[in-house]
């Protein structure tokens, strides 16, 4: 007997369809697996046929044969465990099942007949497209795959459990998926607070700027001056993602296995902020690898990718990233196929501005070269410098003002501004495939940086004297409708003149002096 049961795979983050066709024939006993299997796929009839065992039923003592449709896509994984039961059941003729068609099954079995979590759910559930479409899925992953409002769901803890639930006449109704819900989308409490950072008023409002429009941004300063620890503070003004990020977010970690480790949510909610180390190799940030796994700056997507000690990277490795900075995508191509990965972040990075990292402290000796100095600031090129909006120099901390108490701002009061100027660029962009300001195109710039003619002279003046490129001037514009946007939100998000608020000279200067810094300029 022929059986079709439905299933899928991931390439990359995108689920690809995936038929396993099971025939049961007369003849010597024997199990025959073809289409294009990975080892976890070929070693899966030992594990099926003990759990199918455990669970009381045999489907042995004919000659199976499984092809795993489409026969040229590489299958990955353990989730195709269970629909393989499946098939082998009712090819056998050992159970029946109401319109088998209708049904996707995802699961890994155990020996003892356990259906265990797998990963890339999410991403199968949004690939379903059809109403009558049911996902059985094991019952770790019924609260991911309910992301998917009006999804039919059935979650299973056992091959029993599924067969019963599959069974003509079956009372087990499926769970229509409700979408997310939001319970616990509040700033991780690790994250330190503004509050904290005593002094350095410039480089907080360089970040509120940084965080009110996803602009990448660069610190400069000696070591102990505290940027690392401001830019940690960043996630504590970051806005709440929407619901369409929380899903971006979600399909990406859940790929590679690593969401819900806590087991606190079934989603990905806060904004990610992705640390690596700067030892890190091409595949470990850009993705790809044997299995074209994301990577770092993937898993920083709708979140923030920090670089500190931005020099040390592989220069080859911070050379791959110009792209994805522009685009908000990365495309991997290799001979086992392309995947497309999102990566629309903002980059984040900490540098000392030469090797023994004292020539901007006023207090301390350098005691490099001139040659060493340039050497280590041309570790970073002039292409992916173009590309980072603001440029801070952080100012040594006299010891002095580290006994004061803390008295600025906390990240709580700068995340409602940083909020009221996304909320502006949400109404600006309603229109648009824009979400921030930073993502706006050469002619939405000319559109949405409204100014008066004296303001564009004195903006095309400063940037033919600074010597920016086109790519300059169109950021420094997009740094100043930033700027303008907080200064129009503190009129209230009811005031009509905030929403179009044009940019003004005070705004162009300010965005000017974020790139006017000349200690990286050799």
């Amino acid at each position: 007997m022929f059986q079709r049961i439905r299933t899928s795979c991931l390439l990359g983050i995108k689920a690809i369809p995936v038929n396993v066709e099971v025939d049961s024939s007369a003849g010597l006993p024997g199990f025959t697996l073809v289409g294009l299997p990975d080892n976890a796929v070929r070693e899966s009839r030992e594990r099926v046929v003990s759990s199918i065992r455990s669970s009381g039923y045999a489907a042995s003592g004919s000659r199976m044969t499984v092809n795993l449709s489409p026969a040229d896509l590489r299958k990955e994984g353990t989730s195709l465990d269970l629909p393989l039961a499946i098939g082998m059941l009712i090819a056998c003729e050992e159970i029946q099942a109401e319109n088998p068609e209708k049904f996707v099954f995802l699961g890994e079995l155990s020996l003892d007949g356990k259906v265990k979590a797998v990963h890339g759910v999410l991403s199968v559930a949004m690939s379903l497209s059809k109403k009558e479409d049911v996902l059985v899925v094991p019952k770790e992953n019924v609260a991911e795959a309910s992301l998917v409002e009006g999804l039919s769901v059935i979650g299973v803890s056992t091959l029993t459990e599924c067969i019963h639930a599959i069974a003509p006449g079956s009372t087990v109704r499926p769970v229509r998926a409700m979408g997310i819900t939001h319970g616990n989308l509040k700033v991780d409490p690790s994250v330190p607070d503004f509050r904290s950072v005593v002094g350095m008023e410039g480089v907080k409002r360089a970040l509120e700027i940084a965080a009110a429009g996803a602009h990448n941004f660069l610190l400069v300063g000696s070591p102990g001056a505290g940027k690392t620890f401001s830019a940690r503070c960043l996630p504590g003004i970051l806005p709440p993602m929407t619901d369409e990020e929380i899903l971006e977010c979600t399909r990406i970690y859940s790929s590679l296995h690593v969401l819900g480790e806590d087991k606190t949510e079934s989603f990905w909610s806060r904004r990610p902020f992705r640390s690596p180390h700067h030892s890190s190799s091409m595949v470990s940030l850009v993705g790809g690898g044997q299995r074209l796994r994301p990577g770092e700056a993937s898993l920083a997507h709708n979140g923030v990718l920090f670089l500190d000690e931005l020099p040390e990277f592989n220069r080859n490795v911070l050379e791959a990233l110009r792209e994805p900075m522009e685009e908000g995508i990365i495309r991997i191509s290799r001979a086992c196929g392309t995947v497309t990965w999102p990566a629309r972040f903002m980059m984040g990075a900490a540098m000392n501005p030469c090797p023994c990292g004292y020539s901007m402290d006023p207090k301390r000796e350098c005691s490099c070269l001139p040659d060493s100095i340039r050497r280590y600031r041309q570790r970073l090129s002039g292409p992916l410098l173009d590309r980072i909006d603001i440029q801070m120099a952080v100012p040594s901390m006299d010891p002095q003002n580290l006994m004061q108490k803390p008295a600025g701002e906390s990240s709580a009061d700068i995340r409602q501004r940083v909020m009221a100027a996304r909320a502006l660029q949400m109404h600006r962009f309603e229109r648009s495939r824009c979400r921030t300001n930073s993502e706006m195109t050469s002619d939405e710039t000319k559109e949405f940086c409204e100014m008066s003619a004296s303001t564009e002279r004195f903006a095309v003046a400063a940037a033919d004297k600074m010597q920016l490129s086109a790519r300059g001037y169109y950021r420094m514009l997009k740094v100043a409708r930033t700027i303008a946007d907080l200064r129009a939100s503190a009129y209230g998000s009811k005031a009509e003149s905030a929403k179009k608020a044009p940019v003004e000279c005070s705004d162009i200067a300010e965005a000017l002096r974020y790139r006017a810094f000349s200690g990286l300029n050799c």
